[in-house]
């Protein structure tokens, strides 16, 4: 597209941590660097739209303007900032700033018709500005206005990193030179039933760690039922078993653990309802049972924790692993794609970040797309290409 002297909204994702007004990671500020600059080669003047938070309070630790000075450091251009959006004479104010200006709107999210996709809402946003491109593939899976309306009002596309992001996902299913395995750890099996249901068709190894282990270790082991409650999903666990079984998937449970006695934790990732037991982590066996498993792989998929990795020293598991994925990944024996959320910090905590294949930037946005193969963003975008071409 043509896209000298005019305006092109891009949603970002600025949703980052904060402390007293300072940006604590400023990782995902970076992410859409790329894109901006191609637009700016291209002529085109820049709006980024995002939300901060959670809550819908126009409240000033929310505001995106405390955000400017670290936007303007990455940039490397004046930020000028646009707090009250929806007035008439916004599109005006928008085309009298420098060409050479990057700008900012508030906190979508200071509107609660943003999260309930208002189409109005979307439509009003829509006239600032003549293209749209997401680049924000970690709210992809959101059904809201600024994802799924505003492509349904201008001619639209994705970003650099929202493709790429999309790539590496389909890429690990489309690798058919190797070996795949997953690793699908964390502490809620309820988040994870339908990730694992797909995966067990798609790789040659699935493992399972933190809490979603104690599920599969009762199934097997209905001795240790008092220990591992399943909790209702016993359907659901027969089911990814039978189906593993049907399509040649491994499954790797963990054969040992780390545990806390202590009759006053409040956490745990596997929990006795009747000792004061709790599990937080895997044991030195299975991070060896694992670890072989990886050497035998071509290409793996993490995503979730393997233990409370938070806590020392029931980080020994999540650390090991990654240690060794990311050796492996450096001598070009395989390919690692993380998963965002946790699994993503737990990657930095332990200096390991750099050294994947790829980390994604998202976290139920990377399980939705792994889940379902698509998203309401893309969805969008394909209704903006029927409209608009």
């Amino acid at each position: 597209m043509e896209l000298s002297g005019k305006v092109v909204l891009v949603r970002v994702d600025f949703n980052v941590p904060m402390d007293n007004g300072l940006v604590m990671d400023d990782a995902r500020i970076k992410v859409p660097v790329a894109t901006v600059k191609d637009l700016w080669e291209r002529g085109a003047k820049v709006v980024l739209m995002s939300h901060l938070g959670k809550t819908s309070d126009q409240v000033e630790i929310q505001s995106l303007r405390q955000l400017v000075p670290a936007i303007e450091e990455i940039y490397g251009r004046s930020v000028s900032f646009i707090e009250n959006y929806l007035n008439e004479n916004t599109r005006s104010l928008i085309e009298q700033t420098s060409q050479n200006d990057l700008i900012l709107l508030d906190n979508l999210r200071f509107y609660p018709q943003e999260e309930d996709c208002d189409l109005d809402f979307a439509k009003k946003l829509a006239t600032l500005g003549d293209f749209f491109v997401n680049e924000a593939f970690s709210v992809s899976h959101r059904r809201h206005a600024s994802v799924f309306g505003i492509p349904q009002f201008l001619p639209s596309d994705l970003g650099k990193n929202f493709k790429k992001e999309i790539k590496n996902i389909e890429d690990f299913f489309n690798h058919t030179s190797g070996k795949r395995m997953a690793i699908i750890g964390g502490s809620k099996l309820s988040t994870k039933i339908k990730l694992l249901k797909r995966l067990v068709a798609k790789v040659d190894k699935l493992a399972i760690g933190g809490g979603l282990a104690g599920a599969f270790l009762s199934y097997f082991n209905g001795d240790l039922s008092e220990v591992f409650d399943l909790k209702g999903y016993e359907a659901d666990v027969k089911e990814i078993v039978n189906n593993a079984k049907d399509f040649g998937c491994e499954l790797i449970v963990p054969t040992d653990f780390s545990a806390l006695i202590s009759a006053k934790s409040d956490h745990a990732i596997m929990r006795s309802e009747n000792s004061n037991t709790s599990v937080f982590d895997i044991g030195p066996d299975s991070v060896k049972l694992l670890k072989n498993h990886i050497k035998n792989s071509d290409v793996v998929l993490w995503n979730g924790p393997v233990g409370l990795f938070e806590r020392s020293p029931f980080e020994f598991g999540t650390k090991a692993i990654a240690e060794f994925i990311a050796k492996r990944t450096q001598s070009h024996k395989l390919i690692s794609l993380i998963g965002g959320g946790d699994t993503g910090f737990a990657m930095k905590k332990f200096n390991v970040a750099d050294k994947m294949t790829c980390i994604s930037t998202a976290g139920g946005a990377f399980l939705n797309y792994v889940e379902n193969e698509d998203c309401p963003a893309l969805e969008a975008i394909r209704i903006s290409h029927r409209k608009f071409g």
